[in-house]
């Protein structure tokens, strides 16, 4: 009974440490042409507004990749820029436990 509950255990460990490297976020059409800048570079923009990324910055027991979390939140931020016909964004701050805000802008 023992050697099995161990043997479950390490099996459950491993799974969560497999998918904490995964990423969940896809990129939509054309997301990757969506810039981040720096607040100074969007002077001569029109601010389309803002959005909230959030992403699972544990799985269980184990902390994600901060380059992980970081990674899939500006790809949300990027999907919502897209939707609303934004090219360009400024963070509102770091990430912070899997969420992050963004300010949306047409530059282009």
């Amino acid at each position: 009974m023992k050697v099995h509950r161990s043997k479950t255990i390490a099996i459950v460990f491993l799974g969560c440490v497999a998918t904490s490297a995964c990423t969940w976020v896809d990129p939509i059409p054309g997301a990757s042409s969506v810039t981040l800048v720096q607040p100074a570079h969007v002077s001569n923009c029109r601010s389309l507004g803002t959005t909230t990324s959030q992403v699972k910055a544990r799985v269980g027991i184990i902390n994600r990749s901060d380059e992980k979390v970081a990674g899939e939140l500006l790809t949300l931020a990027q999907n919502s820029a897209v939707e609303i016909g934004g090219d360009t964004l400024v963070a509102e701050g770091a990430p912070s436990e899997g969420t992050q805000r963004f300010r949306i802008f047409k530059c282009r």
